[in-house]
């Protein structure tokens, strides 16, 4: 029996997943990042000192998981949680001078999975591949936010 390819935009999506994901898992265990810590490294890099819900939101992950995963990072030194002074209620994640330097290393890996991601393709052919995944993104999003 001849196995034949999926060729759903979801199976190609799952597909697209599974080899990004092991590539980074792979880099970033090797230097002691846990499962979704890089995410959220890379977030904290571009939005340090947000709100543990801003991560949440960003990376789509659950109000649990990002407790566990933050919690974990704040026993690593990756993190800490600063008070808002406005607001004792509210905290700010920052990252701390060894989870800058973590979050460097998972861009670092991030540019790499990209290029090999993008090997063959032309700048305009990237640029067009991230604008559609982005309005994916979106589409998949309002799904979601509908209850679909």
């Amino acid at each position: 029996m001849e196995c034949r390819t999926n060729d759903s935009i979801h199976h190609l999506l799952l597909m697209a997943f599974s080899h990004s994901n092991r590539a980074m898992l792979g880099r970033t265990r090797a230097v002691g990042l846990m499962p979704g810590q890089p995410k959220v490294l890379e977030h904290l890099m571009v939005n340090d000192g947000c709100s543990q819900r801003d991560i949440a939101q960003a990376c789509v992950m659950d109000k649990s998981t990002v407790a566990s995963v933050l919690a974990r990072m704040e026993e690593g030194g990756l993190i800490e949680r600063v008070p808002d002074a406005a607001d004792r209620r509210r905290v700010h994640v920052q990252l701390t001078r060894l989870g800058r330097e973590a979050g460097r290393c998972v861009q670092v890996f991030g540019d790499q999975v990209d290029d090999t991601c993008l090997t063959g393709f032309s700048a305009s052919e990237a640029e067009q591949l991230k604008g559609l995944l982005g309005r994916v993104i979106s589409n998949l999003a309002a799904s979601e936010e509908m209850g679909e």
